[in-house]
C-alpha cells in the first residue's frame, strides 16, 4: 500500500518494552524504548538502541561453540577461529536472524522489533487497570522518540482516546513542526540538557545544541518538562556547567517542574562488546554521592528545585 503524504505511519520499530516501571513519570507506568538515535553520546549507556535497524547481540557467556550458528548462516559470515573464538562480520551480515533461531543456548539476541499503532497500543493497554490505581501511564523513550515522530505522535494519539498519561523523553534534537504535533498528545516531557557550550555538546554527543536549548524553550511555554542531566566525570560535571543550565533552567518559568541529575553509570557498558561497538570512556568512574550532593545544593541555589536520579 502506497502512503499518501498526510497519512500518519502505522508502523514503528522499537527495541523493548518495560512494564511496571516506576520512574520516568508519575505512578507505576509501561515504558516503551525506541529503536535510533539522533546523538551519538559517549556514555550512552543503551548502545543497542542508536541505530534504526536490526541488530544481532552475542553473549559470550551462553555461547557453547556448538556451531549450529556457523552452519546455518546463509552468507557464510560467521566461523569459529584456531583459539576456539565465534568471529562474526557485522558488516557484511544481512540479519536475517537465521543464526538466532539455531542458537540452542540463547547466546544470541535479535534487537529491534516492528510494530503497528494498534498492536503497541494492545499491548500498553493490557496495564491500565495500574495506571487508574496509581495515576500512571505510558512513556516512550528510546533511543529517540522523535527519530519516529509520525509513529509516536500516532501511538499516544491513540493512547489519549483512552484517557492514559502520557510522556516522552527526549534529546530534543527534532524539527519543531513535528514535535508541536506531538506535543497535543503529551502530557509531561522529559528533555535532556547534556551541556551547555554548543562546541563541547558536539564533541560529547555529535551535533551542536542550539536546536535542543531552543526546542527546550519552546516546549516549557506549553508543557509541564523536566530537564535531565546525566553528569559524566571530566565531561559535563564542572560547576561553571551545572550553573549555566540552572540559570537556563530557571527562565524557563512555571513549567519546569525541577533538573533530574542523573549520576553517570556503567550498566550497560558491556553492551558494547555485545554488538561490536567499543565503549569510548572506559576510565570513567561514577561520582560519588557527595559530588552530587554538591551540584544538587549548586541548582537549587539557583532557584530551580532539583533531585537527584530520576
Amino acid at each position: 500500500m502506497v502512503q499518501t503524504k498526510n497519512e500518519p505511519i502505522d508502523k514503528g520499530f522499537i527495541y523493548d518494552l518495560q512494564r511496571f516501571a516506576i520512574h520516568d513519570g508519575p505512578g507505576i507506568r509501561t515504558l516503551v524504548y525506541m529503536k535510533g538515535c539522533p546523538l551519538k553520546c559517549l556514555w550512552c549507556s543503551s548502545p543497542q538502541t542508536q541505530k534504526s535497524k536490526p541488530e544481532i547481540m552475542r553473549n559470550e557467556i551462553n555461547c557453547q561453540l556448538c556451531g549450529r550458528c556457523v552452519d546455518i548462516c546463509p552468507d557464510h559470515l560467521i566461523k569459529i577461529s584456531d583459539e576456539g573464538k565465534i568471529i562474526y562480520d557485522r558488516k557484511l551480515c544481512t540479519v536475517c536472524g537465521k543464526c538466532v533461531e539455531a542458537c540452542p543456548n540463547q547466546a544470541l539476541k535479535l534487537i529491534g522489533s516492528h510494530v503497528t499503532t494498534e498492536e503497541l497500543y494492545k499491548e500498553v493497554n493490557k496495564d491500565s487497570p495500574f495506571y487508574r490505581r496509581s495515576d500512571g501511564g505510558v512513556t516512550v523513550g528510546g533511543g529517540e522518540p522523535t527519530m519516529q515522530i509520525d509513529f509516536v505522535t500516532n501511538f499516544l494519539r491513540r493512547c489519549k482516546q483512552t484517557y492514559i498519561h502520557t510522556a516522552i523523553e527526549t534529546c530534543g534534537y527534532v524539527n519543531w513542526e513535528k514535535m508541536e504535533i506531538l506535543l497535543n498528545y503529551v502530557d509531561l516531557v522529559y528533555i535532556d540538557i547534556k551541556h551547555m557550550d554548543p562546541t563541547v555538546h558536539k564533541e560529547i554527543t555529535g551535533v551542536s545544541n542550539e536546536l535542543i536549548l531552543e526546542n527546550a524553550r519552546k516546549i516549557s511555554e506549553i508543557k509541564p518538562m523536566i530537564i535531565r542531566i546525566p553528569v559524566i566525570p571530566g565531561y559535563n560535571d564542572s560547576e561553571e556547567n551545572i550553573i549555566a543550565t540552572a540559570r537556563f533552567a530557571a527562565g524557563l518559568g512555571e513549567n519546569l517542574k525541577r533538573i533530574d541529575l542523573l549520576p553517570y553509570h556503567k550498566f550497560g557498558t558491556q553492551t558494547y562488546a555485545r554488538i561490536g561497538m567499543e565503549y569510548k570512556l572506559p576510565e570513567v568512574e561514577p561520582p560519588s554521592e557527595e559530588f552530587m550532593k554538591k551540584l544538587k545544593d549548586i541548582v537549587e541555589s539557583c532557584g530551580v528545585k532539583a533531585q537527584i536520579g530520576g
